[in-house]
């Protein structure tokens, strides 16, 4: 086991080693959760991933809409209700 250190900012933030960040297989934007043990000791884990969002573009989707924005999200809506429609009357 290895003890790397790193220094508490004014804002109480710490940088994650990068030796530890790629143990971890973090990335920006990863949330991380912290465990304190009954000895005072920290233990960080990677979050999980349950956002939706982490899974965008994961997918090839069978239709590809000449949209942006807006209205490509209320179009991914609309089919999203569709599928769930279908679904529940099998």
């Amino acid at each position: 086991m290895q003890n790397l250190a790193t220094t508490v900012t004014q804002k109480g933030q710490v940088t994650i080693p990068v030796k530890i960040r790629k143990m971890l297989n973090l990335k920006r934007g990863d949330q991380v959760k912290f465990q304190v043990t009954h000895k005072k000791e920290v233990k960080i884990k990677p979050a999980k991933r349950s956002s939706i969002m982490y899974l965008y573009g994961s997918l090839r989707s069978k239709v590809k809409p000449n949209l942006s924005g807006q209205k490509l999200i209320k179009w991914e809506l609309e089919m999203a209700h569709q599928a769930w429609a279908k679904e529940a009357n099998k």
